[in-house]
Protein backbone atom coordinates (compact mmCIF):
# COMPACT_ATOMS: atom_id res chain seq x y z
CA UNK A 1 0.00 0.00 0.00
CA UNK A 2 1.26 3.46 -0.87
CA UNK A 3 1.25 6.19 1.77
CA UNK A 4 0.39 9.81 1.04
CA UNK A 5 1.78 12.89 2.76
CA UNK A 6 0.25 15.84 0.92
CA UNK A 7 -0.86 19.24 2.12
CA UNK A 8 -2.82 21.75 0.05
CA UNK A 9 -3.12 25.26 1.47
CA UNK A 10 -4.63 28.44 0.08
CA UNK A 11 -3.93 31.61 2.00
CA UNK A 12 -2.06 34.89 2.09
CA UNK A 13 1.68 35.36 2.41
CA UNK A 14 2.53 36.83 5.80
CA UNK A 15 5.89 38.19 4.71
CA UNK A 16 8.20 38.46 1.72
CA UNK A 17 10.13 35.25 1.08
CA UNK A 18 13.55 34.64 2.57
CA UNK A 19 15.87 33.34 -0.18
CA UNK A 20 19.00 31.45 0.87
CA UNK A 21 21.85 29.73 -0.95
CA UNK A 22 22.53 26.09 -0.13
CA UNK A 23 25.81 24.25 -0.47
CA UNK A 24 26.23 23.05 -4.03
CA UNK A 25 24.70 26.19 -5.55
CA UNK A 26 21.01 25.37 -5.04
CA UNK A 27 18.67 27.87 -3.39
CA UNK A 28 15.69 27.67 -1.08
CA UNK A 29 12.83 30.06 -0.36
CA UNK A 30 10.76 30.23 2.82
CA UNK A 31 7.77 32.34 3.78
CA UNK A 32 4.81 32.23 6.12
CA UNK A 33 1.28 31.58 4.88
CA UNK A 34 -1.90 32.48 6.80
CA UNK A 35 -5.11 30.51 6.40
CA UNK A 36 -8.25 31.82 8.06
CA UNK A 37 -11.43 29.98 8.96
CA UNK A 38 -14.56 32.08 9.43
CA UNK A 39 -17.84 31.05 11.01
CA UNK A 40 -20.87 32.40 12.85
CA UNK A 41 -21.06 31.71 16.57
CA UNK A 42 -24.24 30.50 18.24
CA UNK A 43 -24.97 34.05 19.36
CA UNK A 44 -24.96 35.15 15.70
CA UNK A 45 -21.68 37.05 15.89
CA UNK A 46 -18.95 36.37 13.36
CA UNK A 47 -15.76 34.65 14.49
CA UNK A 48 -12.52 33.66 12.83
CA UNK A 49 -9.28 31.82 13.55
CA UNK A 50 -6.04 32.21 11.64
CA UNK A 51 -3.39 29.49 11.39
CA UNK A 52 0.18 30.30 10.32
CA UNK A 53 2.15 27.83 8.23
CA UNK A 54 5.87 27.79 7.40
CA UNK A 55 6.42 27.10 3.69
CA UNK A 56 9.84 25.96 2.40
CA UNK A 57 10.46 25.75 -1.37
CA UNK A 58 13.28 23.98 -3.24
CA UNK A 59 14.10 23.52 -6.91
CA UNK A 60 12.56 25.29 -9.87
CA UNK A 61 9.79 27.00 -7.91
CA UNK A 62 12.27 29.13 -5.93
CA UNK A 63 12.68 31.61 -8.78
CA UNK A 64 8.94 32.20 -9.08
CA UNK A 65 8.56 32.58 -5.32
CA UNK A 66 11.41 35.09 -5.30
CA UNK A 67 9.85 37.17 -8.10
CA UNK A 68 6.15 36.96 -7.28
CA UNK A 69 5.43 36.22 -3.63
CA UNK A 70 5.11 39.37 -1.54
CA UNK A 71 3.37 40.14 1.72
CA UNK A 72 -0.39 39.84 1.15
CA UNK A 73 -0.15 37.72 -2.02
CA UNK A 74 -2.80 35.02 -2.40
CA UNK A 75 -0.89 31.75 -2.77
CA UNK A 76 -1.90 28.13 -3.37
CA UNK A 77 0.72 25.70 -2.08
CA UNK A 78 0.91 21.93 -2.45
CA UNK A 79 3.66 19.99 -0.72
CA UNK A 80 4.38 17.53 2.03
CA UNK A 81 4.27 18.07 5.78
CA UNK A 82 7.59 17.65 7.56
CA UNK A 83 8.82 18.07 11.13
CA UNK A 84 12.37 18.88 12.09
CA UNK A 85 14.32 19.67 15.23
CA UNK A 86 17.02 22.25 15.71
CA UNK A 87 18.87 23.91 18.55
CA UNK A 88 18.33 27.65 18.85
CA UNK A 89 20.89 30.27 19.84
CA UNK A 90 20.26 29.71 23.56
CA UNK A 91 20.82 25.96 23.30
CA UNK A 92 17.11 25.10 23.50
CA UNK A 93 15.87 22.29 21.27
CA UNK A 94 13.00 23.44 19.05
CA UNK A 95 10.66 21.56 16.75
CA UNK A 96 9.01 23.09 13.68
CA UNK A 97 6.38 21.86 11.26
CA UNK A 98 6.79 22.90 7.62
CA UNK A 99 5.13 22.34 4.28
CA UNK A 100 7.94 21.46 1.87
CA UNK A 101 7.52 22.13 -1.85
CA UNK A 102 10.01 19.98 -3.76
CA UNK A 103 10.06 17.81 -6.83
CA UNK A 104 7.20 16.99 -9.18
CA UNK A 105 4.63 16.75 -6.37
CA UNK A 106 5.23 20.34 -5.22
CA UNK A 107 3.31 23.37 -6.45
CA UNK A 108 3.31 27.11 -5.80
CA UNK A 109 0.58 29.08 -7.55
CA UNK A 110 0.60 32.85 -6.95
CA UNK A 111 -2.92 34.09 -7.56
CA UNK A 112 -3.21 37.82 -6.86
CA UNK A 113 -2.81 40.30 -4.07
CA UNK A 114 -5.07 40.29 -1.04
CA UNK A 115 -8.21 42.41 -1.57
CA UNK A 116 -7.54 45.77 0.02
CA UNK A 117 -4.01 44.69 0.93
CA UNK A 118 -0.75 46.44 0.24
CA UNK A 119 1.05 43.39 -1.15
CA UNK A 120 1.47 42.83 -4.85
CA UNK A 121 2.56 39.84 -6.86
CA UNK A 122 3.24 41.56 -10.14
CA UNK A 123 -0.14 40.67 -11.63
CA UNK A 124 -3.34 42.63 -11.68
CA UNK A 125 -6.69 41.14 -10.75
CA UNK A 126 -8.07 39.34 -13.77
CA UNK A 127 -4.69 38.35 -15.19
CA UNK A 128 -3.66 34.71 -15.37
CA UNK A 129 -2.06 33.42 -12.18
CA UNK A 130 1.50 32.11 -12.22
CA UNK A 131 1.69 28.39 -11.59
CA UNK A 132 4.95 26.66 -11.04
CA UNK A 133 5.89 23.26 -9.81
CA UNK A 134 9.12 22.00 -8.40
CA UNK A 135 11.69 20.18 -10.47
CA UNK A 136 12.36 16.45 -10.54
CA UNK A 137 15.38 16.63 -8.25
CA UNK A 138 14.71 15.42 -4.74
Amino acid sequence: MRHINRATLFGYAGRDPDIRALTGGDRTASFSLATTEKWTRRDGKPAEATEWHRIVVYGGAVETVEKRVRTGAAVLVEGRITHRKFTDGEGEERRVTEVVVRGPQGLVNVMRRKPGGAGTTGTKDGEDPQRTGGDDAE
